[in-house]
């Protein structure tokens, strides 16, 4: 796995990258559409907004990969994992692999008594994995054209939520660490998204065994 860890380091920071991408295109066109009401800015807007959620899901296969490839192969449904896209099913399966796959959001280290370097939690502000799935969700109805015989999506109530949402979803990634167990590789990822666009960042932590991830 180790040997392999570059490559899968590189896929991750370009996963970061389209996320960032797709979050400053969810921007413009809600901004757009809070000036001219139009309907397909709204729709580019979200399908921007949900496309960079699934960049996210992805993002969580990567350290994960062989793990969740062989998952996926036992699988009484489709077991070709390259096929998937669905953010929430994605989320389901990994759950079963490594329980601790959502990236966790960090404060910036600060430096302790023993000259070690330590990493508080954010606490609010970020993208938590279950409004993750309720947003996720959400978006969907709005990927289709409206049935004319249909209920009102509510639009203006999903528009007043999206600043609020990409806001959150930098926070989750601005900071954060991926937790990673493997046959050959356990430990983390301490990844670095800056809110500037510049390159994202990672440094690998190996540990000697396996560990426990505290809720706080």
């Amino acid at each position: 796995m180790r040997t392999q860890e570059p490559k899968l380091r590189e896929i991750y920071l370009q996963q970061m990258i389209e996320v960032t991408n797709r979050l400053n295109a969810t921007k413009l066109f809600f901004d757009s559409y809070s000036k001219s009401g139009n309907e397909i800015d709204f729709d580019s807007g979200v399908l921007q907004l949900r496309k960079s959620l699934e960049a996210t899901a992805y993002a969580s296969i990567v350290p994960n990969k062989a793990k969740y490839q062989l998952f996926r192969q036992l699988s009484d449904t489709s077991k070709d994992f390259t096929k998937d896209f669905h953010a929430s099913k994605i989320f389901n399966d990994l759950r079963e692999i490594n329980k601790n796959f959502y990236p966790v959001p960090l404060l910036p280290a600060k430096r302790q008594d023993d000259n070690s370097w330590h990493f508080g939690r954010k606490e609010q502000g970020y993208l938590s994995e279950k409004k993750f799935q309720k947003t996720y969700d959400r978006l969907g109805k709005f990927l289709h054209a409206d049935n004319p015989w249909g209920t009102d999506k509510q639009r203006q109530n999903l528009a007043k939520d999206i600043e609020e949402r990409i806001k959150e979803t930098r926070e989750l990634l601005e900071l954060h660490v991926a937790f990673i167990r493997t046959n050959n590789y356990k430990g983390a990822w301490v990844v670095e998204v800056p809110k500037c666009g510049s390159a994202p960042k990672i440094i690998s932590g190996f540990a000697d065994g396996d560990f426990v991830v505290n809720d706080t």
